[in-house]
């Protein structure tokens, strides 16, 4: 097969999958993931993560970039998630998640807008650098021990990314989960025991073009009840003074993770 005509092939398949979304916008493909989908099709989309990336691009555009990505992930009060905290949704999934994605003149006075905003809270903001085409995992986890496994909880994303010029083609699998404590009242002879579960708040997966230092933006719609609504920015950024990678380094093995932006 030729350059051109595997080029071809690359931007019709890439074509395919942004036609897809719910909505207009071709830059953003919702993955087979709603809120309430059971763990098994989380960890199956995780186990699969890498054959989003297609095995033309690296004879096409030459050696992988380096990639500077952080995950925001934002929590909004019921009482203001009816207010001007979001942006503009441009794609919304099945179960009601919106999308769009940012510029990075965009996202920078947006997150600034953010910071100040009372009853919105950026409690994690894990960050990662890595190659194209290798699986990046950003999270803020804790342990707790459950019928005497212990089991992780809180904030995760698993990511791939390519360069394409100034734009990464992202595919985001991200979710947030919460530690539940409930006191089980006595009955009879028995007596009161503690019930400790782990509860998901946020799941979500895409595919998104984002331009470099802008950001895919996905959230939770207000619900208008009690529960808070989930607000996750991704921002991925090409380094462009990073040493190439080391030959030895298999290419699409490598995972890292780190907390801070």
């Amino acid at each position: 097969m030729s350059r051109v005509a595997g080029l071809g092939l690359l931007l019709a398949g890439a074509t395919s999958h942004a036609a897809a979304a719910e909505n207009t916008d071709r830059a953003i493909h919702w993955l087979p993931l709603t809120q309430t989908s059971p763990p098994p099709q989380i960890t199956g989309l995780r186990r699969d993560i890498l054959g989003f990336i297609d095995p033309l691009r690296r004879q096409l555009f030459g050696d992988p970039k380096t990639i500077r990505t952080t995950a925001y992930f934002i929590s909004v009060l019921p009482a203001n998630a009816s207010g001007n905290v979001f942006p503009s949704a441009t794609s919304t999934n099945a179960d009601g998640t919106l999308a769009c994605v940012l510029s990075a003149a965009q996202f920078s006075s947006y997150h600034k807008r953010l910071l100040t905003t009372e009853g919105v809270d950026e409690f994690a903001a894990p960050g990662v650098q890595t190659y194209e085409n290798a699986q990046a995992v950003l999270s803020v986890t804790e342990a707790a021990t459950i019928a005497g496994t212990n089991a992780a909880y809180g904030q995760k994303v698993d990511l791939v990314h390519s360069v394409d010029g100034t734009n990464l083609d992202v595919r985001v699998i991200a979710e947030v989960t919460q530690l539940v404590t409930n006191a089980v009242p006595a009955t009879g002879s028995a007596t009161e025991a503690v019930s400790v579960r782990i509860r998901t708040v946020f799941q979500s997966a895409l595919e998104a073009r984002v331009p470099s230092g802008g950001a895919v933006a996905i959230w939770t719609k207000p619900t208008g009840g009690n529960e808070k609504s989930y607000l996750l920015l991704i921002r991925p950024s090409i380094q462009t003074n990073s040493p190439s990678p080391r030959p030895s380094v298999p290419r699409g093995t490598g995972q890292a993770g780190a907390q801070g932006p």
